[in-house]
Formats: structure tokens, C-alpha cells, sequence
């Protein structure tokens, strides 16, 4: 299941040497914008988001926190990878996330997505945090993010095998929404 938030984290890691650096794309909004990886803080609560895997997005209890700016990530359980970012402006967006990554079992799905709104002047934050193994799928993964038909921003990232970033794996080892995730979305979290 996806789990993603209305919060989001970044991170420049450079991970393979040869690798070219995946796709970043500003709209004219955005003032600030980072790549990263993360480890969820515990979870605040669920929301209701249909267009995902999982039906529901966490929102985190507090901030994210970037442990390491880059744009590769390994495919582990716990681990987490996203953007923070500051828009210019002074009134609350409307904002479509959409995430694109690779077939995921068992439906295939390469897209998912949730709507929200974003504070100009004030982080912001989307992430994905791998929480079941169907979710762990090397290749790109992307983060768009979408008013009305203006592109936000985009920001690309590779998930790769665990063995490929020894030194990124690991990271997030017993994180709270992992664990928390395990649960059905009835259950009190």
C-alpha cells in the first residue's frame, strides 16, 4: 500500500557515479525545492485519498525529516523519499500530487494521486515510504505536482536494489508508519 502525505522531504545523494541526475522541472511558483530521503515520523492520522494503492494517505503527527538530500533511494521497507518545497504567493493552492513509478502488484498500477492544498511561504512536503514488498520496485519514481493545469513542479528520483547504496540501506529500519501500516485502515492508529 502507498503511503504518502500531504507532507513531504528530500534529498541529493550522489549514489551511482556514472547515473545521470533524474528530471527536476520548477514552475515560475516555486521558490524552494529539495530532494530526499526520509524515515516517517509516527502517523497523526489517515485521510481519505482514492487514486492511491491503498485508498488513504498518512498525515504525519509532525514535519518530515530529511536524513539525506539526493535522488536515489533503496527498495526497503521503511524507507521513505520525497520533496520539500516553498511556493511563492500569498494565498492557499489547490494542488493535485501525482506519483508515477512502475507496475505495482497485483492490479499494475503506475499512477497514483490525492488532492490538497499548499501554504505559499511555508514548507511543504509529499513523500512515498515503502511499507509492503509490493512496493518495492527499482526503476524511476516521480513526484508532480499539479494547480489546476499548472505544473508545480516534477521531481524524478531512482529506486534502486538495497545492495546498489550500502550506505542508504538500512536507514529506516523499524520506522513508525511502517509498523503502523500494517494495520487495517479501521483500526485506531
Amino acid at each position: 500500500m502507498a503511503r504518502l502525505t500531504l507532507f513531504a522531504c528530500v534529498f541529493s545523494v550522489t549514489a551511482l557515479p556514472l547515473a545521470a541526475e533524474p528530471a527536476l522541472r520548477l514552475g515560475p511558483g516555486v521558490e524552494a525545492l529539495t530532494r530526499g530521503l526520509i524515515c516517517a515520523p509516527p502517523e497523526g492520522g489517515r485521510r481519505d485519498a482514492p487514486d492511491t494503492a491503498s485508498g488513504w494517505i498518512h498525515v504525519p503527527e509532525v514535519p518530515i525529516e530529511i536524513l539525506v538530500e539526493g535522488t536515489t533511494a533503496p527498495a526497503r521497507l521503511g524507507t521513505g523519499f520525497g520533496v520539500r518545497f516553498v511556493l511563492a504567493g500569498a494565498a492557499p493552492l489547490p494542488v493535485r500530487y501525482v506519483v508515477t513509478h512502475p507496475p505495482m502488484p497485483p492490479e499494475g498500477i503506475t499512477i497514483q494521486s490525492w488532492e490538497s492544498f499548499a501554504l505559499p511561504g511555508a514548507p511543504e512536503q509529499v513523500f512515498f515510504q515503502f511499507d509492503t514488498s509490493e512496493e518495492l520496485l527499482p526503476g524511476p519514481w516521480s513526484f508532480t505536482a499539479l494547480s489546476g493545469e499548472t505544473e508545480l513542479f516534477h521531481a524524478a528520483f531512482d529506486i534502486v536494489a538495497p545492495e546498489a547504496v550500502p550506505h542508504l540501506d538500512g536507514m529506516c529500519a523499524g520506522g513508525d508508519l511502517l509498523a503502523l501500516s500494517r494495520k487495517s485502515p479501521a483500526e485506531p492508529g
